[in-house]
């Protein structure tokens, strides 16, 4: 064969691509390929949870709000009377609060503080918080009262006695009157701890 068709079967030859170079691009591909996945499934991810974050603060704000106007109008009950406040101190097996309350209130409906009273119980059960309540004059007209926060880990009440020299305790021994304000500690899991503190007639968020 002369030299210039020995050249030009060289030229022929590198036109095309080695075995070498074809799986190279392969795994370059493949890899380009499988970071290109990887960054958007996290961001379907990110969008998930701050979806459900948003979801979560909102239900929260409901709830929050709800509970405030419930203890904020509380009936201020008589001594000897019925049960307008009942506290039961309660911990859950990893020694997490899990308090319960049972309020008689005119904060469920409009007007608020004038209304027609309600019993309304908040307690924790398992990881859900529950708020549900019913006109102590029953009607059938007014569907009971029935709200659900999940997620939540902890639900620490104290009360506020009377008086002067009052001071904040994690039981009430008087149902049958209402102490003067409240405090509530809320955890929930993948979320900053929340507080609230309500005095009937006021509200502040420390």
């Amino acid at each position: 064969m002369s030299r210039s068709c020995r050249l030009r079967a060289a030229v022929v030859r590198r036109r095309g691509f080695t075995l070498i170079e074809v799986m190279v691009s392969l795994v370059i591909t493949g890899l380009v390929t499988s970071l290109a996945y990887a960054a958007l499934q996290a961001g379907f991810d990110t969008d998930a949870r701050i979806a459900a974050h948003r979801d979560g603060a909102g239900r929260e704000a409901v709830v929050r709000a709800l509970v405030s106007d419930v203890l904020r109008h509380q009936v201020e009950g008589v001594r000897g009377g019925d049960d307008v406040f009942v506290l039961i101190d309660r911990s859950r097996s990893d020694g997490a609060a899990a308090d319960s309350l049972r309020v008689t209130t005119r904060g469920v409906v409009a007007p608020l503080g004038a209304s027609a009273p309600w019993t309304v119980d908040i307690w924790l059960s398992a990881d859900t918080l529950r708020v549900e309540g019913y006109p102590l004059a029953l009607d059938a007209t007014i569907p009971p009262l029935s709200m659900r926060l999940p997620g939540v880990t902890s639900f620490d009440v104290r009360a506020l006695g009377r008086g002067l020299a009052a001071v904040w305790t994690s039981s009430w021994p008087e149902s049958d009157v209402s102490p003067d304000a409240f405090a509530i500690s809320m955890a929930r899991a993948g979320m900053p701890p929340s507080s609230l503190t309500v005095r009937r007639g006021l509200e502040r968020s420390p």
